[in-house]
């Protein structure tokens, strides 16, 4: 069989060989169907796993959302649990005396708003493809984490991260590299995320394994970007 899974549906489709029995709640639930703030893209099979409410994503671990940056994660990411993403707009003016925001408490300190319109313009926060992310771990605002990259669990990630780096503390340092910069070259330029689905699905245990010429031999063979 080698129809890929439905990246439409909210959960993916796993109860199949189950029958009509009786399933539990659904931990884990496809992101591109469910965001719907125009200043966030998901890509195709990125997936949060929540035991309490996988659904609750946009409104619980994107904060301080208000734009005009961007958060932009890729193709086939697997986000744990409390995986939260701070948001340019968290940040407070620092070039006064004072970093209270006093405006925006209303009253009379709301003819003041001017002063909270020089805010600078950040970086958009952007997520690769195949990137795990783990259990907590906190993205701070205008972050880049590259391909392949793995978050370790209660991570602060405040710099931008390689591809195919592993991060993990406070504030998050590569610990180590998943391929030398000559694999990780040829990784990327192979870029299975952006195969077809079917094409992925065809060849599922090539890119679940370690052998990267069985990846060069697919794109080769089927035209696919390499």
């Amino acid at each position: 069989m080698t129809i890929a899974p439905d990246p439409t549906l909210l959960y993916p489709d796993v109860h199949g060989p189950h029958g009509g029995r009786a399933q539990p709640p659904p931990k884990v639930a496809f992101l591109k169907p469910l965001v719907h703030w125009p200043l966030t893209t998901v890509g195709e099979y990125t997936y949060y796993a929540d035991p309490d409410d996988p659904t609750g994503f946009e409104r619980h671990n994107v904060l301080y959302h208000y734009g005009p940056e961007r958060l932009v994660i890729g193709r086939y990411c697997a986000l744990a649990a409390g995986v939260r993403f701070i948001m340019q707009a968290a940040n407070h003016l620092r070039e006064g005396i004072s970093t209270y925001p006093f405006p925006m408490m209303g009253g009379a300190w709301l003819e003041h708003m001017d002063l909270l319109a020089d805010r600078p313009v950040g970086r958009d926060t952007l997520v690769g493809n195949d990137v795990w992310m783990g259990y907590r771990a906190t993205v701070m605002p205008g972050v880049h984490i590259g391909d392949g990259a793995i978050i370790a669990a209660d991570a602060l990630v405040t710099a931008d991260v390689p591809a195919y780096g592993v991060v993990a503390g406070n504030p998050a340092r590569v610990v180590r590299r998943r391929f030398d910069d000559a694999d990780v070259e040829r990784l990327l330029r192979v870029a299975w995320w952006d195969w077809p689905p079917d094409l992925v699905t065809r060849h599922v245990r090539s890119v679940m394994g370690n052998d990267i010429d069985e990846l060069e031999a697919v794109a080769a063979e089927t035209g696919s970007r390499s």
